[in-house]
């Protein structure tokens, strides 16, 4: 019923865009036909370029978002709720994958946000920055310094102010002060609601600190410990890339067009020019059957499609591997087979516990009278349960050097250095879960492990010349042996974890989904049928290293082998984020749009 009422509050806003929103239009008719830049997609990395170029009033900007405006739906603004923000939901791309043969032949649900803010309108908001390495790691491999950790870190501070949780309890001790900024477009705050399992979690950290290291930020360059979770949260509400860049102060600059409801289909070139072939506008249409529409960009097109929005529309413009292209019947603008390659993703598994409480989370998802009295308390106060998303802390590990499956895997590379993690942990308190299946009766937690820095490598292609037919995904979960055993090994630790003897009494054993799986063999069984995508897709169309030839966008983020076009989001990281890729792709999009400012200055 909630739900029911917010989206015909949605519904009646999207009727009035033109009315309330001088520049936010849904229809193309509305604007204008030249632009110096033509964006697409408004999610993290079109919403801050189409910001910062805008700054310029000379330059015109035209930023065009596939899905619907954001506002009004609270089901995507509190943030509590993000876990039900997806899949199959009007503001979702409802991908699939094919059958994954590290996997058991399971097909996997994939989602990326179809909606103002992208999948940061959708996500669970986790701000992670990655190490110090990952971003040197980035530098070494461009040969572009000003990608290494020390010039990045003044984009993160740019970039964020931090905010008061919206409990305004004393964070003293749960972050750092000094390596936050106070003044950027972008909220990031710390649990704002009292929760059950956070003494637990901390007390099992003391008693083996060892083991679970504490720290203090995990967003300071060095993230290794177990701390308190920092989120893309506004005291109460979500701060997604459209409430942050493209706030009603930004939005109204009448240099700067934002179009919904529309999806890019085509990008288009001039082919007879001298050199490369140039891009210089986009065609797009409402679905279909739908009229399409042609609008022009005198200087660049950038695309900010995501890993798999960005790929699909190069593959359909005629940039990626000429054989595969020819087969759908796609004309080869520039023929580069690492279009689609090196895809990453972290795999994930949620575990567990029955929990001796009447008072997790799980009374919310079963007890409508319960949910109704957290509604309104929070409609009320905008404090309560409501406030946070799924976890109160974040553990960032790594394994030793000397483990028995690194010895057993010589030469694979793991994370980025000894600052990087290779796995990740989460608590919920109650049932989480990524698969399409309710949870069961009864009260739960849940320690959620993520690997970091897998090995495994998958693909996109086109199966279809039409934008409408989607791509074909092969995220390639637990192909290799080393992203099986050290899932095995994060399974074997979170065991470990949740057996300390912080939680006897609360900790009643683990719960039948889980617990007949004890050897080795039987642990690889259980992997194999419940691992899922953490959605952290990228490197699809990576930055070729220094050497060249082996990427699809330059340092810059020019895609090679054409003029005029760039790539700025997840896709174009080399390699993948040891932690949630949000906070990055922040900073990507600012520096990118650095680099586009001093290219037209």
């Amino acid at each position: 019923m909630f739900k029911s009422v917010i989206l015909s509050v949605a519904i009646a806003l999207q009727a009035n865009l033109q009315v309330a929103h001088g520049a936010l239009l849904t229809d193309p008719t509305k604007i204008g036909n030249n632009y110096d830049f033509v964006v697409v997609g408004a999610g993290i990395g079109g919403s801050v370029v189409a910001n910062r170029l805008s700054e310029n009033p000379a330059w015109k900007v035209l930023l065009i978002e596939a899905g619907i405006n954001n506002a009004g739906l609270e089901d995507i603004s509190i943030p509590f709720f993000a876990p039900r923000d997806s899949p199959n939901e009007i503001w979702t791309w409802n991908y699939t994958t094919v059958p994954q043969t590290g996997l058991l032949g399971r097909t996997l649900t994939y989602q990326r946000g179809k909606i103002l803010g992208g999948t940061s309108s959708i996500n669970y908001m986790m701000f992670t920055r990655g190490s110090s390495d990952f971003w040197d790691n980035l530098a070494n491999w461009t040969g572009d310094s000003s990608w290494g950790w020390k010039n990045i870190y003044d984009y993160f501070i740019k970039l964020e102010t931090f905010t008061p949780p919206a409990d305004r309890h004393d964070t003293t001790g749960q972050y750092d002060p000094s390596v936050h900024g106070t003044s950027g477009p972008l909220a990031v705050s710390l649990p704002g609601a009292a929760n059950e399992l956070s003494p637990f979690i901390f007390q099992t950290q003391q008693n083996e600190a060892s083991h679970w290291p504490f720290i203090l930020d995990a967003n300071s360059g060095n993230q290794l410990g177990l701390g308190w979770l920092q989120a893309t949260i506004n005291g109460s509400t979500r701060a997604s890339a459209a409430t942050a860049y493209l706030a009603p102060r930004y939005i109204s600059r009448p240099n700067l067009d934002v179009l919904i409801e529309q999806q890019v289909t085509k990008i288009l070139f001039n082919t007879k020019v001298k050199g490369a072939p140039q891009a210089t506008g986009v065609t797009f249409a409402s679905g279909p059957k739908a009229q399409v529409y042609t609008v022009k960009a005198k200087k660049e097109v950038i695309l900010s499609g995501g890993s798999i929005g960005s790929t699909h529309l190069l593959l359909l413009s005629g940039i990626g591997d000429k054989n595969a292209l020819k087969k759908v019947g796609v004309s080869s603008i520039f023929n580069n087979a690492e279009v689609g390659s090196n895809l990453i993703d972290h795999p994930c598994i949620t575990n567990h516990w029955v929990a001796n409480t009447t008072n997790s989370l799980d009374l919310l998802r079963e007890n409508s009278t319960a949910l109704a009295d957290a509604i309104a308390n929070y409609d009320a106060t905008g404090k309560g349960r409501l406030v946070d998303t799924v976890s109160p802390a974040m553990g960032l590990f790594r394994f030793p050097d000397n483990s028995d499956f690194i010895q057993s895997n010589p030469g694979v590379k793991t994370a980025s250095g000894p600052k990087a993690a290779e796995y990740e942990f989460l608590w919920i308190d109650g049932w989480g879960s990524f698969l399409p299946v309710p949870g069961p009766s009864g009260f739960y937690l849940t320690l959620s492990q993520v690997i970091l820095s897998p090995s495994s490598r998958g693909t996109i292609t086109l199966n279809s010349a039409s934008p409408w037919v989607f791509p074909t995904i092969d995220t390639a979960f637990l192909t290799t042996e080393y992203d099986l055993d050290i899932s095995r090994a994060a399974f074997k630790d979170a065991r470990t974890f949740m057996s300390d003897k912080a939680w006897k009494g609360y900790n009643l054993g683990e719960a039948f989904d889980q617990s007949a799986f004890q050897t080795d063999a039987q642990i690889d069984s259980y992997l194999r049928n419940n691992t899922t995508p953490a959605y952290h897709m990228t490197s699809t169309n990576r930055i070729q290293s220094h050497k060249g030839g082996d990427g699809v966008v330059d340092n810059t983020l020019k895609v090679v082998g054409v003029s005029g076009l760039r790539v700025v989001d997840n896709s174009v990281f080399p390699f993948i984020i040891e932690g949630h890729p949000e906070a990055t792709i922040y900073a990507l999009a600012e520096r990118a749009s650095d680099y586009i400012k001093a290219t037209w200055a």
